[in-house]
């Protein structure tokens, strides 16, 4: 599915999207900024999102669970991570699940570098992921959420959508399976993207169990209040809202 050019918005697009779809005005801004943190909130779907895999065998776990409950999720992957377990990438490709880049190797320095050295970085990962996929991904998520105007007008050059969260399950944190799910029921909406974790923080083969345990629960629970789970494409895809008008 091809992503909304959402920087090439003109302004009134952009006001009609905000009545149409629940934006607010902070969300206009990142709108424009080719930033974006929350997704169509016409609906109750709700996009779960994994950072800083692949991390076996961890990865491998959470997309069996969600496989065996019918859902789908995106995650954004490390281009070393990719590099290193390569399986794991196509395992998520092959279950449905939406790949986006997270960068070569999470460094948090990317906002202070020139355009050349983030250029250099995103390219690094595209080739790891283009040639593990067969194609490269149309969505980023900077590490630690972090971006920069200088990459943004880079990630706007180079055709990707730069994805943020507005629930953080703080599953990064010491935080216990039963808080992980609590913090994400107690969040959710219509339109929400969930910020959770299968690797952490560039580490590899960092334990993620507590996520793992968490996200049955996680699952039940968002089916219980009436949310479908989707992808973060989905989520931003304008036709599922316009089909919900009709």
């Amino acid at each position: 599915m091809a992503l909304p050019r959402l920087p090439r918005w003109s302004a009134i697009a952009l006001l009609l999207g905000a009545v149409m779809f629940g934006l607010g005005s902070s969300d206009l801004v990142y709108a424009q900024a080719g930033h974006v943190s929350r997704g169509n909130g016409c609906r109750r779907v709700v996009a779960l999102t994994f950072d800083d895999g692949p991390n076996p065998p961890y990865t491998e776990q959470v997309v069996d669970i969600l496989r065996r409950n019918g859902a789908r999720a995106t995650f954004f992957v490390e281009g070393q991570a990719a590099a290193d377990h390569p399986d794991a990438v196509k395992l998520l490709r092959d279950a449905g699940m939406a790949i986006g880049s997270h960068s070569y190797a999470h460094s948090e320095d990317l906002p202070a570098t020139q355009a050349t050295d983030f250029r250099y970085d995103l390219g690094r990962a595209e080739a790891v992921l283009e040639g593990i996929l067969g194609h490269k991904p149309q969505l980023y998520r900077a590490p630690f959420g972090k971006t920069s105007a200088t990459m943004l007008d880079e990630l706007r050059n180079a055709g990707y959508t730069s994805i943020g969260w507005d629930v953080d399950s703080t599953d990064w944190r010491e935080t216990s399976p039963d808080e992980i799910a609590g913090r994400v029921l107690l969040e959710a909406h219509a339109g929400a993207i969930v910020l959770l974790h299968d690797g952490a923080l560039g580490q590899d083969n960092s334990d993620r169990s507590g996520t793992v345990e968490a996200l049955p629960a996680i699952v039940a629970g968002l089916r219980e209040r009436g949310y479908e789970l989707v992808t973060v494409p989905d989520i931003l895809d304008p036709k599922v809202c316009s089909a919900s008008l009709r």
